[in-house]
């Protein structure tokens, strides 16, 4: 079991001296791992690693859960405490005011906009819906139940 960090889509694909070439690579930890995300949030600090889908190598992903599947990287959103924060994955929230970030969001969420514009309604309805029970907290509990692993501190 892993669990998947990031996936990238290479075009053109990537020069890796076999073939066929990637066009897609999955970066994935193995169960109880975690790791410390440099700041741009794009290493793993050699502790993972990554498949390439479509090199023969055969694989099954099986999704146990997707944490905070109905948010997007760029979302911003109110919680019902009434702060404001910027999703940036599902263990990486920053409130925009001067408060720490305590437990992260108080659910039920309001989406506010995806990709800095004003969001759908269709959208907005998802993240209100998605949210109407459960908490941040109790996500992150059945995240680690399942891999075994904290989040990035």
């Amino acid at each position: 079991m892993v669990h998947v960090t990031a996936v990238d889509h290479h075009a053109p694909p990537l020069e890796t001296g076999w073939l066929p070439r990637p066009e897609l690579s999955v970066a994935v930890l193995p169960r109880g791992r975690s790791y410390r995300a440099f700041p741009d949030d794009s290493h793993l600090n050699g502790e993972g690693y990554t498949l390439h889908p479509g090199d023969g190598i055969p694989f099954t992903f099986e999704l146990l859960m997707r944490p905070y599947g109905f948010l997007q990287p760029g979302d911003e959103v109110a919680d019902t405490a009434g702060r404001a924060w910027l999703f940036e994955g599902p263990w990486n929230w920053t409130a925009f005011d001067a408060m720490s970030p305590g437990a992260g969001p108080e659910w039920p969420l309001a989406l506010l906009t995806r990709s800095g514009t004003p969001c759908s309604v269709a959208d907005a309805e998802a993240v209100a819906e998605a949210t109407t029970t459960g908490s941040h907290q109790e996500t992150l509990q059945h995240w680690m139940s399942l891999t075994e692993a904290s989040p990035t501190p």
